[in-house]
């Protein structure tokens, strides 16, 4: 009886650990309370819509830079806000792009100048026709990095 007792245990204690081999370690939670209160104090006029939380690993040498695609339906008329909330623990920088489709057909907007290595802080857009639309996620130069998208509006009175 005791034999397999034994046995059981040391399955159990080697499954264990490899199980916690492959698990991936960061380096604290990707987002949290304090990021989201950093969102809401940069709304300002605007009303808060949706947030998108995004992570990246750092890319390998010869691979492209990973981005994260959201298609959102914006009306003709409003004004939106988007801005990213990077989480302190990570390096990579997080840039935000618009685009006129999911295609990523044509431009709209950014947060990161290229031509100039400039950021901003946010990205105002005044919709001029309802549909589809493509927010595009990532991190300068493919660096490991985790933040928080947000997308609002601007409330008319």
């Amino acid at each position: 009886m005791k034999k397999i007792s034994v046995r059981s245990t040391l399955f159990l204690l080697v499954f264990m650990f490899a199980g916690l081999a492959f698990t991936p370690f960061k380096k604290g939670d990707c987002t949290n309370s304090e990021m989201t209160a950093t969102a809401v104090d940069q709304l300002k006029k605007f009303t808060l819509i949706q947030q998108f939380p995004f992570y990246m690993k750092k890319k390998k040498k010869n691979e492209e830079t990973e981005y994260k695609k959201q298609v959102i339906t914006l009306n003709r008329g409003v004004r939106y806000k988007f801005f990213a909330v990077k989480n302190a623990d990570y390096d990579g920088q997080p840039i935000i792009t618009i685009y006129n489709n999911e295609k990523q057909e044509f431009l709209l907007g950014t947060t990161y100048n290229a031509t100039f290595k400039r950021f901003y802080n946010e990205l105002e857009f005044e919709c001029k026709t309802t549909g589809n639309y493509c927010l595009s996620f990532s991190f300068l130069d493919g660096m490991e990095g985790c933040a928080l998208g947000v997308f609002s509006s601007l409330v008319k009175e």
